[in-house]
């Protein structure tokens, strides 16, 4: 009796060993965005950091398949644009955003499309981007309001912008179980004219470059399709 007590206790262990062991992972990005992906407009004049806030990275923290939490990293200027936006995809195309926060109010004169009001919000699939039209003109800077469906009005970032020492905004998820796929999200931020952007996550970002080649090599498929053929 005490051998197969033993011995079901032993495979118990073995099999608890064998799970990979729920626990927090931050994921890390550099700022590497000048402009939004996609932008019709080269605003590569501006530099990457024109004006407040300055950015130095991300980070994106989930914990047991939850978004747990995403910090802004400033640096140079501890100053935030309240008015900024944060977006969310928790899985699919890096654009497919699922959750959108907004902070500041609304601006007037500084974005094309209904600004939102503050809190956290889903998104519906055939969103529409608000636009920035100053700084860097006609880049997404949010979501429009039509496109939103709010879950929490009080939902913000945390920051002191008179604290000299606070170099740090931090949206805490942790409590509004998100489901997200750590393999395949992508997060991206913004204030209120594109000052200084950042995304990064899991889920690629298509770059012209890539798709000219993906393009090229599609074309050269179908010639030798067709040099076959021929032949036959």
């Amino acid at each position: 009796m005490k051998t197969t007590t033993s011995a079901i206790l032993t495979g118990a262990a073995l099999v608890l060993l064998a799970i990979p062991q729920a626990k927090a992972k931050t994921f890390t990005y550099a700022d590497n965005w000048v402009n939004w992906p996609g932008s019709q407009y080269n605003t590569t004049s501006l530099g990457d950091e024109n004006g407040t806030p300055k950015i130095d990275h991300m980070d994106v923290t989930i914990n047991a398949g939850h978004l747990d939490s995403v910090s802004i990293f400033l640096h140079d200027s501890t100053y935030r644009q309240h008015f900024d936006s944060l977006f969310i995809s928790t899985g699919g195309a890096w654009d497919s955003w699922d959750y959108f926060v907004h902070d500041g109010g609304s601006r007037n004169g500084v974005s094309t499309g209904n600004v939102p009001d503050n809190g956290l919000y889903t998104v519906a699939s055939d969103y529409a981007y608000t636009l920035t039209t100053t700084n860097r003109l006609h880049n997404p800077n949010g979501i429009d309001k039509d496109s939103l469906t709010q879950l929490d009005s009080n939902f913000g970032g945390s920051h002191d912008n008179n604290n000299p020492n606070d170099f740090m905004i931090v949206y805490n998820f942790s409590d509004k179980n998100i489901d997200i796929d750590p393999y395949n999200f992508f997060v991206a931020y913004t204030p209120w004219c594109d000052n200084d952007i950042i995304g990064g996550g899991t889920a690629p970002v298509p770059e012209p470059a890539t798709m000219l080649l993906f393009g090229t090599g599609l074309a050269g498929l179908a010639t030798v399709g067709r040099k076959k053929l021929k032949r036959a």
